[in-house]
């Protein structure tokens, strides 16, 4: 479970600040940039076959004679059932809140180069709850007045799992450095190529912890895209991109359960390749009254999925599992922007400013939640 909670909802505190459209900083010119990306509480995700489930579902089941086992290893629990095939069902819940505090300082080397530092902090919560239900016929025997949440949380902490409770965190996220080369730029055209590095400075998930979220993935990443402008239409901005990015090999400290197992004890430094993703959007601008403009942007990601091996037997491959990505979002906003009087001269402060709003469409394993992002770039 844990794998894959972290899988479904890293994506939303990587990569802050996607790309943009072609245009680069005039030489000798610096601009700040922050972006504060807000995620409203969500709990659910589109599973591996695109339907809507909790974040927490493969802990959602029947207390049966197998779980009974693995819930009491001394048999006792399993035994006293009997010819009940149940006793009722565990009914976990997790709601995630995300801050992204994404800033970024660019220089332009050269009117067609420009050069960045994206450094992103995260603030991140989970309220955790677990109830359990119990079946009708077990509530009528003595089985229907064991506290079964209070014992499954005792053989969590038993295992070497921190308290099953609700967490939150502050901290640095993955830095980027990256470069844009503009490499066409005619009256209707513009074509360019950004590149850049994603370093594991983020903090990483915590195996001992259930309910936590990292920070960053703890390792490195290279990324190139290929953006492309037109501009054509009166007081029209149409833009697309497409982004490659590899994650390069390294090792994570995970528990690794068996088959079924609840809580495992079994963990190991496993060697781990996470799958390879390519982003794309396509978005189009309008501007209205010189200074504002509004934009719609649909956006697509899909991910490779992740491999794991252990020298130690374990079932690795086991965390593979629901560990490839899709995602469709439909992106609406607004936008102001000084640069048409800074170059009238009538303003002295050249700055952009824009609040858009993120809705996820449909994917596969990955968390379902609205976005909203407010981004200021200052120009010096």
């Amino acid at each position: 479970m844990k794998k894959s909670f972290i899988i479904v909802t890293l994506f939303f505190i990587s990569f802050p600040l996607l790309a943009e459209n072609t245009a680069t900083l005039p030489a000798g010119r610096f601009r700040a940039r922050v972006k504060p990306i807000y995620a409203f509480g969500f709990s659910t995700q589109f599973g591996n076959d695109g339907a809507e489930k909790s974040l927490v579902s493969q802990y959602a089941r029947n207390l049966d004679q197998a779980t009974a086992q693995k819930l009491d290893p001394s048999g006792t629990l399993a035994k006293n059932m009997g010819t009940l095939s149940t006793i009722g069902q565990f009914n976990p819940s997790l709601e995630v809140s995300t801050l992204v505090m994404g800033s970024a300082l660019e220089y332009g080397l050269t009117q067609n180069l420009t050069l960045g530092l994206i450094v992103p902090m995260v603030s991140a919560s989970t309220k955790f709850d677990l109830k359990f239900n119990v079946d009708s016929k077990a509530a009528a025997t003595p089985l229907g007045t064991i506290n079964y949440v209070q014992k499954a949380k005792e053989e969590a902490e038993k295992a070497g799992y921190a308290p099953l409770e609700n967490w939150d965190a502050l901290g640095l996220g993955d830095v980027e450095l990256g470069i844009k080369f503009r490499f066409l730029n005619t009256q209707t055209w513009s074509l360019a190529t950004k590149s850049g590095v994603r370093l594991p400075t983020g903090r990483v998930d915590n195996p001992d912890v259930l309910t936590d979220i990292a920070f960053g993935d703890g390792q490195i990443d290279f990324a190139s895209t290929l953006l492309g402008d037109y501009t054509g239409i009166s007081n029209t901005l149409l833009n697309t991109w497409v982004k490659y990015t590899v994650q390069l090999p390294d090792r994570e400290l995970l528990r690794v359960p068996d088959t079924g197992e609840l809580f495992t004890t079994k963990k190991e430094d496993l060697r781990r390749n996470l799958g390879d993703r390519i982003d794309a959007a396509v978005t189009a601008e309008y501007s209205f009254w010189t200074l504002f403009n509004v934009n719609a942007t649909y956006a697509f990601f899909s991910k490779q999925k992740d491999r794991f091996k252990s020298n130690l037997g374990f079932n690795a491959q086991g965390l593979e599992a629901n560990t490839a990505q899709q995602k469709h979002s439909a992106d609406v906003g607004i936008g102001f922007s000084t640069l048409p009087w800074f170059r009238e001269g009538t303003s002295q402060l050249p700055m952009d400013a824009g609040l858009n709003v993120e809705v996820p469409l449909a994917g596969k394993n990955v968390a379902k939640a609205t976005t909203v992002n407010l981004e200021y770039k200052l120009y010096f």
